[in-house]
């Protein structure tokens, strides 16, 4: 896959993808190949609970949040041998970064927000983060599953509820949620399912994820 259509995907997946933040896939992390430079896609979604609610700040002021069900990025990763750093475009961070460490059988996913859009003063410094550890057990050697655990401080946003007019600042919330999951992965392919619990609520989320990781080297 030549480097054009890398960054054509990758294109397409920020301008589709919605105003939330949630944990990326485990599947897609640990199937990028060693010592290669990888292109990741994801797409799937949630149902279950979500933050979606309209909140008044004043008799003249009112924000309307949504915390959207379907769920898309794309991801550049770049691996050595067990060590893998990336750069993803999606939900409404401009800038994420992907961290971690790979094998065979067991993998480490940290990611962090860097530059997000955000115009709320109150809470511009936070960031969407999380952590993650995987475990895999290969079937053959493209047919994998894997399971994983996870705590994810994710955020969706709103903007000013104003009747006729176009609003394109955006105003962040955030929430922890703990959760695990489980997928099947066939020669960079995967079908991941996970479940989530939001802390300090009753809220829960159960998402549903298709990836797919390309060799941007391979020919």
């Amino acid at each position: 896959m030549n480097r054009l259509a890398c960054l054509l995907v990758l294109l397409v997946a920020a301008m589709l993808a919605g105003c939330s933040s949630h944990a990326p896939s485990a599947a897609r992390f640990m199937s990028a190949k060693p010592n290669s430079i990888n292109i990741g896609f994801s797409g799937g979604g949630f149902w279950g609970d979500d933050n979606s609610h309209r909140e008044e700040k004043s008799a003249q002021e009112a924000y309307r949040y949504k915390e959207p069900h379907f769920l898309l990025d794309g991801v550049l990763f770049f691996r050595n041998d067990h060590f893998l750093f990336g750069l993803s475009l999606g939900e409404h961070s401009l800038v994420r970064l992907n961290l971690g460490f790979v094998s065979d059988y067991f993998g480490v996913q940290g990611w962090g927000d860097i530059i997000v859009l955000n115009d709320d003063s109150s809470t511009n410094w936070k960031r969407p983060f999380g952590i993650m550890t995987i475990e895999q057990y290969p079937i053959t050697s493209k047919l994998k599953v894997g399971v994983n655990q996870f705590f994810a401080y994710n955020s969706y946003s709103g903007v000013l509820d104003e009747c006729c007019s176009i609003n394109l600042d955006y105003y962040m919330k955030f929430y922890g949620e703990l959760g695990a999951g489980a997928y099947v992965s066939y020669d960079g392919y995967s079908l991941e399912f996970r479940y989530g619990n939001e802390l300090g609520s009753d809220n829960q989320r159960f998402y549903l994820d298709f990836s797919v990781v390309f060799d941007t080297q391979s020919h």
